[in-house]
This record gives C-alpha cells, structure tokens and sequence, in this order.
C-alpha cells in the first residue's frame, strides 16, 4: 500500500472531483428542464469521475479485501 502521491496523481484526483462536482450540478439542472435521458447519462459520469477520484482507496480497499 503506497502512501506518497505524485503531483500529476494530486492533479489527476482534484480533476476527477471537479469533474464529478460539475456534471453532477448541470445533470440535476437537465432535470429541471425536462431532459432525463440526458440528465441520467450525466449522472452516471459524475457517479463514475467521484469514483475516479477514489481510486487509491478503492484500490487499497481491494487489496485489504484479497489478503484477508
């Protein structure tokens, strides 16, 4: 289990959030305007990016998971 980060890791997490952030916030104001095909595809991305974001920590999770 690694403990130090890269810059370009730092700068690839803060992009996944900040994109997570951003879809979300246009998908729930498609909804709004009526566009929910549009707006559950959004969703799903802004699901996906957050995940993104947590990668290490899903990965180190995994790995728990797997040694025990």
């Amino acid at each position: 289990m690694r403990k130090h980060r890269s810059l370009g890791e730092m700068i690839s997490t803060a992009t996944f959030f900040g994109c997570g952030v951003f879809i979300f916030l246009y998908s729930m104001e498609l909804l709004d305007m009526g566009q929910h095909l549009r707006a559950y595809v959004g969703l799903a991305a802004a699901l996906f990016c957050i995940l993104g974001g947590f990668r290490f920590t899903i990965a180190n999770l995994v790995n728990k998971w797997r040694d025990s």
